[in-house]
């Protein structure tokens, strides 16, 4: 899907977590209320969610004179794709670089060690 090309900024995240914990489409209203934390009036939830649908990651369904917004794109699928963007840029592309830089600035307990290798050996 190309939507995962686009780049999400972490206001739009906002939006896009209550979307995908959600189990049915939203109004603004509705997505208004479930930031629990922030203080965007209707109009700036309006106006990221019109930006998340220009981007195509979200749809938009009408009923009657009320705007429905939903997710498009999964977020398993933006997770694996800001993911491998991540290891990328800051790893070459790997995984052992990554979990190298954790190792030598101990930022991995040894449970977190041993689960990792039991993780990848192979049977």
């Amino acid at each position: 899907m190309s939507a995962v090309k686009q780049t999400i900024t972490d206001s739009e995240y906002q939006i896009m977590r209550i979307l995908w914990e959600s189990e049915k489409r939203m109004t603004v209203a509705e997505v208004v209320s479930a930031l629990d934390e922030n203080s965007w009036t209707a109009s700036t939830v309006s106006t990221f969610l019109q930006r998340l649908l220009k981007k195509e990651v979200i749809a938009c369904e009408k009923k009657g004179k009320t705007n429905l917004y939903y997710p498009k794109l999964a977020q398993s699928e933006y997770d694996l794709n800001e993911t491998e963007n991540f290891l990328s840029k800051l790893y070459k592309g790997s995984v052992k670089n990554l979990v190298a830089a954790l190792y030598e600035n101990k930022k991995l307990s040894n449970e977190e060690l041993t689960d990792l290798k039991k993780m990848f050996e192979l049977e």
